[in-house]
């Protein structure tokens, strides 16, 4: 179950299923597509939206969760 989390949380992981979708909408707007197409290129860009905003989340409350451990320093405006 490890490697599965670790791959999700993998940056580059996440720039590749970007990368697919953004290749589904070029695919879905360059149009000739037959209906039955058409449905699976969404329903799969559906899933890789999912997918990315599950990581972008995830990615938000690591963020989140460093500040939190940081020390708080008062900000000097050049003033000493």
């Amino acid at each position: 179950m490890k490697k599965s989390r670790d791959r999700e949380e993998n940056p580059e992981h996440f720039d590749a299923q970007l990368e697919q979708l953004r290749v589904l909408v070029e695919k879905m707007e360059h149009g000739g597509l037959s209906l039955d197409e058409s449905l699976k290129l969404f329903e799969d860009g559906i899933g890789l939206s999912r997918n990315l905003f599950k990581l972008l989340n995830q990615a938000e409350g690591k963020v989140e969760e460093l500040l939190a451990t940081m020390e708080r320093v008062p900000f000097n405006r050049g003033e000493e």
